[in-house]
């Protein structure tokens, strides 16, 4: 009968913080996209802005929103930067994570394949048990 793997209970934590640190990954990555979706959107909004002034008050409305969509635009850019790194920190803890967790299953892998060589060997001495009894209840 083989012997339970003794590290299982960390081999199934070790599986959890993968997953979770993969989940962190890509709600990281998704984030980051939407960012720059939003500043994409925002610089061809800027870029192909077609208002024309008639008056000084439409020009100066024209020019706080201008004011403004670049405030905007400045800190998406800066929003995007630190989303970019919060992707790369999330990336090496996933990695490392995913290391962690692949150490372990080869482990176990290991453990396994010990077990069930260990099996095989008392399965085939029993075998080899029971193939040498009737010489020895034949013979007086």
């Amino acid at each position: 009968m083989s012997r339970p793997f003794r590290l299982s209970g960390l081999l199934r934590v070790r599986g959890l913080q993968e997953r979770a640190a993969a989940e962190h990954l890509s709600r990281a990555a998704m984030e980051h996209t939407r960012t720059q979706a939003r500043e994409r959107e925002l610089r061809t909004a800027l870029s192909s802005s077609t208002d024309a002034a008639m008056d000084v008050r439409t020009l100066a409305a024209l020019a706080a929103a201008r004011v403004a969509s670049r405030g905007l635009l400045a800190d998406l850019t800066v929003l995007g930067d630190l989303q970019r790194s919060a992707v790369e920190e999330a990336r090496d803890r996933h990695a490392a994570a995913r290391i962690d967790e692949r150490g372990l299953a080869r482990l176990a892998e290991a453990h396994a394949e010990r077990e069930r060589m260990r099996d095989l060997r008392a399965e085939q001495a029993e075998l080899d048990e029971i193939a040498v009894r009737p010489l020895t209840e034949e013979t007086p």
